[in-house]
């Protein structure tokens, strides 16, 4: 599983990701300056997308279950159905 990020940027032009993050991005970050029609003249323009992901809190509290580490050493998990009756019928006990 891969660390979950509340942030996406996307390109309108494109509409691939650009990048992910969890600080949001800046204003100057989603503009840039695009050529117009006069001679020697810019406009600015929105090119970038953001989209906030509502379930970021409940994927990295998953994420950080699923990883957890103290100091550097994979502690092992609790399982109390392991190798038992009930675990063996229902196995998402075992998760």
């Amino acid at each position: 599983m891969k660390k979950p990020y509340k942030y996406t940027v996307v390109s309108n032009k494109t509409k691939h990701v650009l990048w992910y993050t969890n600080t949001p991005p800046l204003i100057h970050e989603l503009h840039t300056w695009e050529d117009s029609l006069e001679p020697k003249t810019k406009i600015l323009k929105q090119t970038r997308t953001v989209f906030v992901d509502i379930r970021y809190e409940a994927k990295l509290r998953l994420f950080n279950y699923l990883n957890y580490t103290k100091k550097g050493l994979n502690i092992p998990k609790y399982k109390p159905f392991y190798q038992t009756e009930i675990g063996k019928l229902i196995p998402i006990l075992n998760f």
